[in-house]
Order: C-alpha cells, then structure tokens, then sequence
C-alpha cells in the first residue's frame, strides 16, 4: 500500500505525518517553530532552522514504520511568507510571517500611492497590510538597501519546494494571496510589481498544486532513508488542504479553521468579490477550476497565548466558558497584531469592553473565545451577502480542542458545526490531495469518500443563539465605532 509524508509548515508549528489510503495516520509528530524578531514588529521564520526542523520531524515520523512504502511527499505551507534572495540565492533576511506588522507603518502611505490601482478586482485581495505588496512597500521606505540587493523572492511554499527537489515553482492558491498574483490571467501582475520597480521574473512561477509534482532530491532521500524515485507534490496552502480533510471541497460546506489564525471559506467554480465597499471577502484561487472565497482573522488562539504568557493560566476546558449571565457582557475585539480587514483592520488593536469587579480570569477567556466567533460571523455575514449560501460548517484546527467554542461558533453562526473524528485534519488533506494526483484516486470526491471521516456534529443551542444576536450586534457597533479611533490611536507613537 502507498504512504504519503505528510508535511504542514504552520506559523508556530510544523506538523508530519505517515498516512495511508485510508486515511489512517500510521504515525505523526509535531514541533514548536521559533520565531526571530530583530526590531518591533518583526516576525520571521530563520530558513535554515526550517529545514533542519523539517528533517528531524520527518525522520521521527519514519522512525520503526513502513518507510519503504513511502511514494510521494507533500508539504501544505502558510500564507504571507516572504523571503528576499541574493543574485547567489542567498537569503538577505528570514521568512516574513502573518505577525510582521511593520508594514503597519506605512500602510496609509501605501494605500494613497495604490489607491488608483484596481488591485481588488485584479488579485481578489482587499487593502490590507499583511500582503506582501504593503510589505514590499514597506521595505522600499525602510530596508531599501535590501531590496535592492534582492533578486528573488521566495513565499514559504516556494522555499520548501526547491529545497526538497532543487525546482523554484510555488503553487497558486500560495501566489494568489499575496496581492501581487491576477487571479483572472493566473500569473504575476507585472503592473504591479512595476511601482515597486520589480518584475515578474524575481518570483517563482506558479503552478497547479493539485496535480504538479517533482522528483525528490537524492541527498534528502538518503537522509531520511527512502527509496529513490520519490515524487514531491506541490500541494497547496494550509487552509486549503485542510479544506480537502474536512469536506473534500465540496460546495455549500463552509470549511473554518480555528488555530493561531482562523479562516472561513466556501469552495466555488470562479471568485467572488464583496459589493460592500468593505471588501470583506478575499477570493483565493486553489487551481482555475476553484476558488476559496471568504475571509479569515490574524488572531483565534494567538490572543489565548498571549493571556496565558503574559497575564495568567487559565483551564481552557472549564465548563463555565459556556455560561452567560443576565449582566452586560464582557466584549473582547482580540486583534493584537490587526486584522485582515481594509476598514479598521490595518491599525486595530486588542480591546476590552465593559470590565466590572465581578469579572474573573474565566470571564475574559470567555470574552476572546467569543469574540473571535464575533469576527467570524462579520465575515459570514459577508458571504451570504454575496449570495455564497452555506448549510453546513466544518471545523478543523487545534481550537476545536477547546470544547466550548465549537459550540460558541455554532450558537454564534446559527448553523451546525462538525468537528473531525480525528485530529491532523490538515495532514490527511495533504494525502487526499497526494493520492489524487499520483491517480490512486480519480479525483477529490472520490479521495474524500475513502479518507475523510466525519465526527460530531454541534447544532445551535436556540436559546444561546438569541442571546449572542444581540451581542454579536454590540460587538460590531463597537468594532465600526473604533474603526477611525484605532487610525488615530496608531499615530501616537514616537
């Protein structure tokens, strides 16, 4: 029987695993990334570290099991990664992730230079300062120096990939969020990239995930100890892949992810993009034949590891998380490091709201858990504005974990929410889409029904459902509230 090696490059972890046809992971591990800040602001990945992380997991993994079995590696990678390269290809700093907010500091200069550019409509991405073309900008003001020393770039998919077959390609639904990539001609928008006197030329050329694949380089091959002749597959973004392991992409399901970020996406023939002069729709391309259109948040369970680190400990499975008093309810907008939203989003901050004495550790726990559930349903409410109609939520993530808040999205979205039957839902993705494209199986729907195993499903607690209405509403009258306030409050600095 065929094995896949599973790869997900996450933010704070990486994750492999051995999986079968079946589904069945044979055997998986996990390690915490380091993150290098060298100024305020600054979140990078160091590459060398990933690399030498990536092959000790792997060899963990393949440790006592069927390496001998293993056909094809795939790898599913984050988005907003960035890297500038030498003319030697050396990298001239780390890998950018979705925490780098210094282009915070010259979003407003980046909007007014863009403003006339319909970059919306061309790349499905709103204004907002994650991307990498506000952060290109940024460096253009600040670290100029080092990019005009760069030659090329690399996103975190594109790095992984020529490490592992010595190809420098990245995949679409990779591309596609970066601002810099036209969803409509499917290549890099030399426009674009021209204000910022670069070309297309400096960055990877972009393929279809699904169905590309190359030989594995022979020094990794003998490192981990595989047989020769093993295929990597390009493979696509994280929320994608998990997108496969939760419902094999299929129409009408909604996919969320609750992890360090959160995302909320319905799989679709062609993209869409919000009438709401808002944009709170991102439309994501996995291949010409699909779309991912919603939206997604920086900050689900960063803003709990914050509380834990910084201010206390806290039993994330405590029972009381659930319980709603008749007092005025405590109202967190949880956006430590912004958010992906072009109204209030590239300057929002953390908030509470409503602090009285009576409130205890459990109250604001409950309050970050909501709203992150809050914010979510702003997005929701987005697509079904947008005619995108979903009947059903599937969520995956290590926030499942924390039992309550399956239960807050679905009282707070008013649909069911099923969770998995097992976790890793990102890994057996990633060997939905191996097999697909090695033709073990005929396609996705095909992978889904043989892989994906459906666990509990949460329905709305009614009454619960009317009661988060009315703060949900509160929530986002204090969200639009502070929209120009969080502007101002970002000038303060000195």
């Amino acid at each position: 029987m065929a094995l896949i090696l599973a790869i997900d490059l996450g933010t704070t972890n990486l994750k492999a695993g051995l999986i079968d046809e079946r589904g069945e992971i044979l055997s998986s591990s996990s390690l915490a990334i380091k993150t290098i800040s060298r100024e305020t602001g600054a979140a990078e990945h160091d590459p060398e570290d990933l690399k030498n992380l990536v092959v000790a997991l792997c060899k963990k993994v393949l440790e006592n099991n069927r390496k001998e079995e293993v056909q094809y590696i795939i790898a599913s990678t984050y988005h907003f990664g960035l890297m500038m390269l030498d003319q030697q290809r050396k990298p001239l700093t780390g890998m950018t992730l979705l925490t780098d907010t210094r282009s915070q500091n010259t979003f407003s200069e980046f909007a007014a230079r863009f403003a006339d550019d319909d970059i919306y409509q061309k790349t499905g991405c709103p204004f907002i300062s994650q991307y990498l073309l506000p952060r290109l900008y940024y460096f253009s003001k600040n670290k100029k120096e080092d990019l005009e020393k760069a030659r090329y770039f690399h996103d975190s998919k594109s790095f992984l990939f020529e490490w592992l077959t010595g190809e420098w390609i990245t995949d679409i639904s990779t591309a596609s969020a970066t601002q810099l990539f036209n969803i409509h001609r499917f290549q890099w928008d030399q426009p674009i990239l021209s204000k910022l006197n670069l070309s297309v030329s400096q960055f990877p050329p972009s393929a279809d995930g699904t169905t590309l694949m190359k030989p594995l380089k022979t020094e990794i091959s003998e490192s981990l100890g595989l047989k020769k002749n093993i295929q990597v597959v390009l493979g696509a973004y994280d929320g994608a892949v998990l997108g496969f392991g939760l419902s094999g992409l299929q129409q009408g399901i909604g996919i969320i992810n609750i992890g360090t970020s959160a995302m909320v996406r319905v799989p679709g023939p062609f993209p869409v993009f919000d009438k709401n002069d808002n944009k709170r729709i991102q439309a994501y391309a996995l291949n010409k034949n699909v779309f991912l259109n919603g939206g997604a948040l920086n900050n689900a369970a960063l803003p709990l590891d914050w509380m834990r680190n910084n201010l206390f400990d806290f039993d994330a499975q405590d029972r009381s998380l659930l319980n709603i008093t008749n007092e005025p309810p405590l109202i967190s907008l949880p956006y430590l490091t912004g958010e992906r939203d072009s109204r209030t989003g590239p300057f929002a901050s953390g908030v509470f709201f409503g602090i009285r004495r009576s409130h205890s550790r459990i109250d604001f726990v409950r309050s970050v858990l909501e709203g992150v559930a809050y914010s979510m349903r702003y997005i929701y409410e987005a697509l079904k504005e947008n005619n995108l109609h979903i009947h059903e939520i599937r969520m995956g993530g290590g926030g499942v974990n924390i039992k309550a808040w399956p239960q807050i999205f679905a009282d707070v979205l008013g649909v069911p929410v099923c969770i998995p039957a097992k976790e890793e839902t990102a890994l057996v993705g990633n060997a939905m889409l191996a097999f697909t494209a090695g033709g073990v199986f005929k396609d996705f729907d095909e992978a889904s029904k043989s892989m994906m195993k459906r666990g509990l499903t949460i329905e709305p607690d009614q009454k619960m459902a009317k009661i988060r209405d009315r703060h949900y509403e509160f929530h986002k009258k204090l969200r639009d509230a502070l929209g120009p306030l969080y502007k101002e409050h970002a000038a303060l600095h000195f």
